[in-house]
C-alpha cells in the first residue's frame, strides 16, 4: 500500500498503528519519530522500525525519507502545528516528496485544518485529516496492540481541496487495519466527539478530582463500587491529551457542557420537590438509550471476534 511509512509519535495510537502495518503487512519500510528516544531505541532495538529520531529534522536531513509516501501524525492536538512546520520544512529541502500524503489522528479536527492553512498558506491536497474511535485504559508504546483498530469506527475529514487518491489511500490504510471507515466534515466531527468523548472525559476527571481533593478520600475511594471504578477509568487517560483536545475544541465542549449543565439543573430541581414522575421518565428513557447501545456494543463485538 505504501513503500515507505513515517509515524510521527509512538504513543498508544501511533504505536498500535506501528504494529497494525507491520502485522498485516502494509508497508515495506517503517520510520518514526517520538519525543522520548528510549522508544525509538526501543523500536529499532526490536526491530519494528527501520530507523527513527526524536526529531524529524535530524531523521530527514540523513536522506532516509527522500522515498517516503506518507507520514501518520499522531501526536496531542496543540503540538500538530509544530510538525506541520517541520514537515513543509522537509519538503521545501527537497528531504521528503512533495506529493506526500499526510494524515493525523486527532481527535478534534477544525483547528488542525487551521494550522494546516496557518503553515501552508492552503490546504494540501495530500493533507487527509482522520481520527480512529479507539483507545484503551492504557497508554504509551509499550500499551500498543496491533488490533486495537478492528471493528472500531474510523472518521475521515475530506476537506474541499483533497485529491480522491489520498482520500482512498488513507481509507485502505484504515481497513485494512480492521477499521469501518465513515466521512463527515471537520465541523460535524467536532460536534459528534464533544458529545461522545470529550465531554465525557470532562465529566469523569471531574467526578475524580472531586473525590480526590476530599479530606476523607481514602475512605471513598475504599469503599467506591463498581459505577465509580467504570465511569472513573476514563481519568486515567493522559493529561496532556486531554487539556489539549479540551481547549482546541472548546466551543463544542462548551456548548454540549452548557446542554448538560441546564440537564443536572433540572434533576436537583426535580429531587428538591420530589418530581418522581419527572425523575423516572428522564432515567427511563437514559436506560433504554444505555440499552441500544449495549446492543449495539454486543453486535461490534461480534464482528470483532470473527
Amino acid at each position: 500500500m505504501f513503500n515507505n511509512t513515517l509515524i510521527i509519535g509512538l504513543g498508544l495510537i501511533g504505536g498500535s498503528i506501528l504494529q497494525g502495518i507491520i502485522d498485516n503487512r502494509l508497508a515495506d519500510n517503517l520510520y518514526a519519530i517520538d519525543f522520548d528516544k528510549s522508544v525509538i531505541d526501543n523500536a529499532i532495538a526490536n526491530k519494528l522500525i527501520t530507523n527513527g529520531d526524536d526529531d524529524l529534522s535530524k531523521l530527514a536531513k540523513t536522506g532516509v525519507l527522500k522515498d517516503c509516501d506518507c507520514i501518520i501524525i499522531a501526536v496531542p492536538a496543540f503540538a500538530v502545528k509544530t510538525i506541520l512546520d517541520k514537515i513543509k520544512t522537509a519538503i521545501s529541502q527537497k528531504l521528503l516528496p512533495s506529493d506526500i500524503i499526510i494524515s493525523d489522528t486527532a481527535s478534534t479536527k477544525g483547528n488542525v485544518l487551521k494550522d494546516a492553512f496557518d503553515i501552508f498558506g492552503e490546504l494540501p491536497p495530500n493533507l487527509v485529516l482522520a481520527h480512529p474511535i479507539a483507545g484503551a485504559e492504557k497508554s504509551g508504546f509499550m500499551a500498543r496492540n496491533g488490533a486495537l483498530f478492528k471493528s472500531h469506527k474510523l472518521i475521515i475529514c475530506p476537506h474541499d481541496f483533497n485529491h480522491q487518491n489520498a482520500v482512498d489511500k488513507i481509507a485502505t490504510l484504515w481497513q485494512s487495519l480492521g477499521a469501518s471507515v465513515d466521512f463527515m466534515s471537520c465541523d460535524k466531527h467536532d460536534e459528534i466527539l464533544a458529545l461522545t468523548s470529550h465531554l465525557p472525559h470532562l465529566l469523569s476527571y471531574a467526578l475524580t478530582y472531586q473525590l480526590a481533593k476530599d479530606d476523607e478520600n481514602l475512605n471513598i475511594f475504599r469503599y467506591a463500587a463498581g459505577g465509580f471504578r467504570d465511569f472513573s477509568r476514563i481519568s486515567a487517560s493522559s493529561p496532556i491529551m486531554w487539556h489539549d483536545i479540551f481547549l482546541a475544541n472548546k466551543e463544542a465542549v462548551l456548548q454540549g457542557l452548557e446542554n448538560y449543565q441546564a440537564i443536572l439543573n433540572q434533576l436537583k430541581t426535580d429531587i428538591e420537590n420530589d418530581n418522581s414522575e419527572k425523575l423516572l421518565e428522564t432515567f427511563a428513557i437514559a436506560k433504554n438509550a444505555r440499552e441500544h447501545f449495549g446492543r449495539l456494543l454486543v453486535e461490534k463485538e461480534k464482528l470483532k471476534n470473527l
